[in-house]
């Protein structure tokens, strides 16, 4: 009778309780330690990872983490190569090893869709499993940039669904609090958040998810009062700590105070001395600028120039719709009116082909944006207007795409219809981000 293969005779488990095909408990705990790293957004995943690859080399699994942690460091080469070996070593281990390591594989090789198939199906079969599910989550995960209409309530519900099969695990936590959070049920999930902090005080998602929070339900000056607390601690070369800042930025520039939120933008955001992700840096530092224009903030042609030649150099052309999108907004408030228009006919061929998973909306964005651009208010109102319905399509947060919004009643009131403005600001204001009221409103009047 064949024997068993000896790592099936001393297999190790997670921290989620799920077998591990090494036999090394060394490997095991760097490997856990490696995802709690991912989860939490701190540094030294990678090293941890290759710790545990060092202790056992054939560690299937391993390897796919590798994958995750160089994918998510813009390394999609290297990561696909970590992922290939990775399922290679899987088909030797449990079913369970095997769609784990496919998944990864298949989000490094851009296969959103089978991807997310994949990644549903295997949560109904291993609620457990972490990894994987996570690629379903966040603001850029499978659903978020999957051009759903729902995506914030598939995510709720996804994670609802798999409850029962968590404790008070600080990552879940975190996932399902934020879920809550954009979903509109701002108390339950901020319950959650404030536990997962409680557990796990250095879990930066935590901290973001919280962010969130205090944004949803109008809290700006207390939003900015706890990053205030918590961001110092948080390593600057962190995958978050751009768009933390950027969290804290966009409290003060609620809030009246753009010239804080300015200064937070030069010392933490900008392209000059971020050390996030070039989408991040552009995405948060186009947000963030435009707004500042809105408001009537100068901003100095210097640092539009920067932020411009930022990104050409790292998005020449027409892509992820979200991506797509700040870029337009980059060159809207640099008055680059060319460069604008490259990005709009490049949107306009990528639909043509039915290669925006989003649709039309991001076509009329950029078109509203091009207007806007022009001097043509009324237009730009009617363009951006047009797209309200469809913006959850293109990923992001509430908080992000509330920047279409905010140029949408800046539009309005720079055609002259003050009272449409006013409905616009009100529809938002009375329903969430309460902070966006009458006094705001002013401030964008003046």
């Amino acid at each position: 009778m064949q024997q068993p293969a000896s790592w099936l005779l001393s297999m190790q488990r997670d921290r989620f309780g799920l077998s591990l095909s090494t036999d090394s408990a060394i490997a095991a705990e760097a490997y856990s330690n490696a995802i709690d790293a991912l989860f939490a957004l701190q540094l030294g995943s990678g090293t941890l990872i290759d710790a545990a690859l060092e202790e056992d080399p054939e560690f299937a699994l391993a390897h796919s983490v590798k994958a995750r942690s160089l994918f998510f460091e813009g390394m999609n080469r290297e990561a696909a190569r970590s992922a290939e070996r990775g399922q290679a070593l899987a088909a030797n281990a449990t079913r369970r090893e095997r769609q784990h390591a496919e998944i990864v594989l298949l989000v490094t090789k851009n296969e959103s869709a089978q991807a997310l198939k994949m990644v549903l199906e295997h949560a109904r079969e291993h609620p457990r499993d972490a990894l994987p599910l996570s690629f379903a989550l966040g603001v850029y995960g499978l659903l978020g940039f999957g051009g759903f209409i729902d995506y914030h309530q598939q995510q709720h519900e996804l994670l609802e669904s798999l409850a029962d099969a968590w404790d008070e695990d600080w990552w879940f936590l975190t996932s399902l609090g934020w879920s809550y959070v954009e979903t509109g049920k701002c108390e339950i999930g901020i319950e959650m958040l404030d536990r997962a902090l409680e557990i796990n005080h250095d879990n930066a998602q935590a901290a973001h998810a919280r962010s969130h929070g205090y944004y949803e339900i109008g809290a700006a000056e207390e939003g900015a009062a706890f990053l205030a607390d918590w961001l110092p601690t948080y390593d600057r070369g962190a995958p978050l700590h751009g768009h933390l800042a950027w969290h804290h930025a966009l409290f003060f520039l609620q809030t009246g105070d753009c010239a804080s939120a300015l200064d937070i933008y030069r010392k933490s955001i900008s392209p000059r001395v971020s050390q996030a992700l070039p989408m991040f840096t552009m995405v948060d530092s186009a947000s963030i600028l435009w707004r500042c224009r809105l408001h009537g903030q100068p901003v100095e042609a210097a640092e539009y120039a920067e932020l411009s030649e930022f990104t050409r150099s790292h998005f020449p052309n027409a892509g992820l719709p979200f991506v797509s999108l700040h870029a337009a907004l980059v060159y809207a408030g640099a008055g680059d009116a060319d460069a604008l228009t490259g990005v709009e006919n490049g949107v306009a061929e990528l639909l043509a082909a039915d290669e925006q998973v989003c649709g039309r909306v991001i076509g009329d964005l950029c078109s509203g944006l091009s207007a806007y651009n022009k001097l043509s208010f009324k237009e730009a109102a009617s363009m951006l207007s047009g797209a309200m319905t469809q913006l959850e399509r293109l990923g992001g947060s509430h908080a992000q795409r509330d920047v279409v919004i905010d140029t949408l009643v800046s539009a309005l009131l720079r055609s002259g219809d003050t009272a449409g403005a006013r409905e616009a600001m009100k529809s938002r204001a009375t329903t969430r981000a309460h902070h966006l009221d009458e006094a705001w409103f002013e401030r964008l009047v003046q």
